[in-house]
């Protein structure tokens, strides 16, 4: 066994070494999880946050694979311009297939976001995204804008150094888009019979406030707030790293906090997803909490290990952020009790402290 010393100045801030320590401790605890998800006769291929890549299939001897990703993975106020990548690649070489037609069709919250025809010379579908709220249309335009508003059947041309703008309902919010990436038959760079299609799915992470007013008892929410003008109020956040979060409560008498999520508790569905991942934050000057040493709780009345509830007091001087970090053996473990129990399309969260 190999043993590893971390030398630290006697000088450096206390709060610094702490950090230091919490990181190292989410990652071996991440990691664990991580490896118990592993089946050791092949690898995994799960969708998550910002990213996701089809399973390999085979084209002409080669083992294909076909990845998306859409950046930023957080919405925030500063964010840089989103973007979205598409590319095809052999997965022995990593070498991108060129010459490729495509069709892309994008949905979020059961809308169509994106319909279009590609052409990658080299392999590669790159959009610059304008998010609007304004319009369900896309807008697809080139970098002198002399496409616009183009038919669905039309062939973009396209490419890593030739991104075209795309206008439309995407990544104006959070939660999960759902891609089908169709490999037309046509294309000159792949020998294909029909065409190939696979199912991508990529969440944005979004910050979801919630306020408990005091003059309205304990779970009067109203998730449209402006901190500033709630003083005196609890608010709770929920750094959601999937979904929107619903029907979020606080029982002040008993310290329980739950919220809800939309989810699909299907196998194969299950099988992609790696860990579920969601993040409270509340004051630490404000609520009884704070004093808590550890949590327990629950996934649609399923029990949650206490280990998969992490504690982060020093990320933040004034708020702590309790991660709830659900790896895919155990989301298997719940999938398959749900689906006998006839299922669902909610994820339940109910946590509480642990008493001692």
């Amino acid at each position: 066994m190999s043993i590893y010393y971390i030398l630290v100045p006697s000088k450096f801030p206390i709060m610094n070494i702490c950090i230091i320590i919490f990181a190292l401790v989410l990652i071996f605890v991440l990691s664990f999880t991580f490896t118990n998800c592993l089946d050791l006769s092949s690898k995994v291929y799960g969708h998550g946050l910002s990213r996701d890549q089809s399973d390999p299939f085979e084209i002409s001897g080669r083992q294909i694979v076909i990845e998306a990703m859409l950046q930023p993975p957080f919405l925030a106020e500063d964010n840089p311009e989103p973007r979205l990548l598409v590319r095809t690649y052999d997965q022995n070489t990593n070498e991108t297939i060129k010459d490729i037609d495509y069709r892309i069709i994008g949905e979020f919250k059961n809308e169509t976001v994106i319909d279009q025809r590609f052409h990658a010379g080299d392999g590669i579908i790159s959009a610059n995204i304008i998010p609007s709220n304004d319009t369900n249309m896309q807008y697809i335009t080139g970098k002198d804008n002399e496409q616009i508003q183009l038919s669905k059947a039309d062939l973009i041309e396209v490419g890593l150094s030739n991104p075209v703008n795309l206008k439309g309902n995407i990544m104006s919010d959070g939660g999960l888009y759902e891609f089908k990436v169709i490999l037309e038959k046509f294309s000159k760079g792949l020998n294909l019979d029909l065409d190939k299609t696979v199912d991508l799915f990529i969440s944005i992470g979004k910050t979801y406030p919630f306020v408990i007013s005091e003059n309205k008892g304990n779970n009067a929410l109203n998730n449209n707030i402006n901190e500033s003008n709630n003083t005196g109020s609890l608010i709770f956040k929920v750094k959601s790293y999937y979904d929107e979060i619903t029907d979020f409560t606080y029982d002040k008498e008993n310290s329980i906090i739950s919220f809800r999520m939309p989810f699909t508790w299907n196998l194969d569905y299950v099988n992609q997803i790696l860990t579920l991942h969601e993040e409270l934050v509340f004051p630490k000057s404000q609520t009884q909490l704070s004093k808590v040493s550890s949590f327990t709780g629950t996934l649609n009345n399923m029990e949650i290990p206490t280990n998969f509830i992490l504690i982060d007091d020093f990320s933040d001087e004034i708020d702590r952020i309790v991660h709830i970090v659900v790896p895919n053996f155990k989301l298997k473990e719940y999938a398959d009790k749900i689906i006998k129990d006839g299922g669902n399309s909610t994820a339940f969260f109910e946590i509480k402290p642990v008493k001692n």
